[in-house]
């Protein structure tokens, strides 16, 4: 009996078959998914993918037979199946044809294989931010300028001292020193007295520009407010006091620093490779990522923002800047590959890993909490005094070392991981890592993360 695949036909792929099959059963969980099962199959099916620029197909693919065979062939070069889940990269520079082609086969095959587009990060200031991060600065602006000279700290093995690495914080800062008793600061300052000032940063990113911004009703972060008023009460003050100092101007003459400042971000940023394999591993697509550098935001702080297309990560410098007034020979501190590394597969993770964490059972939670108990004194001197929390910042390590093992950097795999058990209290990392690693070797096709996440968590000891 010959029988076609009768494949949902997605995003210009086409399919054609030339096959025997007897007892054939098919099943589509999803788009990009296929399994069967048969008692004889042969011939060939093919599936048909067209050139497209910076995309690439990740076929994940597990073959079981009891008798004759089963062989994947992507433009005739035979793929590996010997794994019981392999994975598999197949760049669309050019087109592709993926051949199944059975043998008098007897068994089962599940194919996955979503087209993923190979992102690039996108670096760039924020103009709301950088007015966000220069109130915060003019508002605590004593304390930066009393930091006393003779006040240091060992950094990368140097000594350091504190004030240093606000040099670029005191140098913008006092020259709005004027605007200091601002009624409209004032105003601004009330906000953040109330929470942390970073955490406008997400409802700021969606307004235009000030002092152009207007309150939208569609704004995804209006909630953050106790009401719609005491939004606009917000927007309408830094609009206004972009006015007030004349914010344009200052955007303007430190065009010069700006532009440093992203040029050493973007020298410095990791290849994007780990994007397609974090958004493979959830099976997630993300369309932008996004880095917001900032000159305004005092040193070593940072804040992850993003929204349901969107994951982002504000961020101020992570060295101290060598050179802040000569213009020709600006050296602002950004250009700290480990930092940004850090950012990139760490702050992003979190997108990825923390909704799983927040799928599982909150009764399993609670059932496993004692565990806590015994790393809680370290993990709460590390900003993480709850067991969610905690989970949170084990599985986005163990993201951490996946990762770095599948673009091939197992040095940095093996690094983070005993880095974190031996040094920061990690201590049900290995057990995590190695949890996930079989999953995604052998349970991929047929388990969700978030499914695997909650076994992991019950299984925890």
């Amino acid at each position: 009996m010959t029988k076609k695949l009768s494949l949902l036909l997605i995003a210009s792929m086409m399919v054609s078959s030339c096959s025997v099959t007897k007892n054939w059963k098919s099943e589509y969980p999803s788009n990009n998914f296929l399994k069967a099962s048969f008692d004889e199959f042969t011939g060939t099916e093919k599936l048909k993918f067209p050139k497209q620029t910076n995309a690439l197909v990740y076929l994940s693919s597990s073959i079981n037979t009891s008798k004759g065979k089963v062989v994947l062939a992507s433009n005739n070069k035979i793929l590996s199946t010997s794994n019981k889940i392999n994975h598999q990269k197949i760049s669309l520079s050019q087109s592709q044809v993926l051949k199944i082609s059975g043998e008098n086969a007897q068994g089962s095959f599940a194919l996955s294989y979503p087209t993923l587009i190979e992102k690039k990060i996108q670096v760039n200031y924020h103009q709301n931010i950088e007015l966000l991060g220069l109130c915060y600065t003019l508002l605590n602006l004593s304390d930066f300028n009393d930091i006393p000279d003779d006040q240091t700290f060992e950094m990368h093995g140097e000594k350091i001292k504190i004030k240093d690495l606000y040099a670029i914080t005191t140098k913008i800062g006092n020259e709005f020193k004027p605007f200091l008793a601002s009624k409209n600061l004032a105003i601004i300052k009330t906000f953040f007295d109330k929470d942390f000032y970073l955490h406008n940063s997400n409802f700021l990113l969606q307004l235009d520009n000030f002092p152009n911004a207007t309150l939208k009703e569609d704004n995804p972060f209006l909630s953050h407010y106790s009401s719609k008023a005491e939004a606009e009460k917000l927007v309408n003050a830094f609009n206004a006091f972009a006015v007030e100092i004349n914010f344009q101007d200052f955007l303007k003459r430190y065009s010069p620093y700006y532009k440093k400042m992203i040029q050493e971000v973007e020298q410095n940023i990791p290849k994007e490779s780990f994007i397609v394999e974090m958004e493979h591993l959830y099976s997630k697509n993300v369309q932008n990522y996004r880095l917001y550098p900032s000159l305004t935001i005092p040193f070593g702080q940072g804040f992850a923002t993003g929204n349901a297309n969107t994951i982002g990560n504000i961020f101020a410098s992570f060295n101290k800047p060598k050179e802040v007034n000569q213009v020709s020979n600006l050296q602002l501190g950004y250009d700290n590959s480990t930092s940004l590394r850090d950012i990139c597969v760490h702050e992003f993770g979190h997108s990825f890993v923390n909704p799983a964490i927040d799928k599982v059972d909150e009764s399993l939670l609670k059932d496993k909490e004692a565990l806590f108990e015994p790393i809680k004194d370290n993990m709460s001197q590390q900003g993480y005094n709850q067991w969610k929390i905690c989970l949170y910042e084990h599985f986005n390590r163990a993201n951490e070392v996946i990762i770095a093992r599948l673009i091939g950097d197992n040095n940095k795999a093996e690094k983070t991981l005993q880095e974190n058990v031996k040094n920061k209290s990690f201590i049900y990392l290995p057990q995590i890592v190695e949890k996930l690693e079989y999953w995604y070797n052998n349970e991929f096709l047929n388990k969700t993360y978030e499914q695997k996440v909650s076994d992991i968590i019950a299984e925890l000891k």
